[in-house]
């Protein structure tokens, strides 16, 4: 399966733009997270969880401390032209639920997140399992 449907438009950062700022376009957008770029390209990821963890559970000042202090550095990315299954590998290769999609010059198309494709799995799923049971006959044993 193709990527394609989770290519539009991200919400992104820069790196030294302050946390609250991050924080503020989490809540606005709708999201868990921000992409943070450099000219288009993605060089990590910012959580709510890091907002939690690394500003207001260790005490910072949202105001003062920027991105650059508390992002994880290194998004592990996908091209636009791999698979859903590549990102599932990737996820569990590298222990993460968020992956920037970027296209062959490295600039973000999209992003995929675990949120995004248990839904999708889910009713693959179901589609089987609904084929299954429709085409089983009691009388024989598969």
């Amino acid at each position: 399966m193709s990527l394609q449907r989770f290519e539009r438009e991200v919400v992104t950062v820069g790196l030294e733009s302050p946390v609250i700022v991050a924080a503020q376009r989490m809540r606005d957008e709708r999201v868990g997270c921000v992409v943070v770029s450099r000219e288009g390209r993605p060089v990590g990821i910012l959580t709510d969880r890091d907002l939690a963890l690394r500003v207001v559970a260790a005490g910072r000042d949202a105001e003062r401390t920027t991105v650059a202090q508390v992002v994880t550095f290194e998004a592990v990315s996908l091209l636009h032209t791999d698979t859903i299954e590549t990102a599932l590998s990737r996820m569990r290769e590298f222990g993460v639920r968020r992956l920037p999609i970027v296209n062959e010059a490295g600039m973000i198309t999209g992003i995929v997140t675990a949120d995004d494709l248990l839904p999708l799995l889910a009713h693959e799923l179901l589609a089987l399992g609904s084929g299954i049971e429709d085409n089983v006959d009691t009388s024989e044993s598969r």
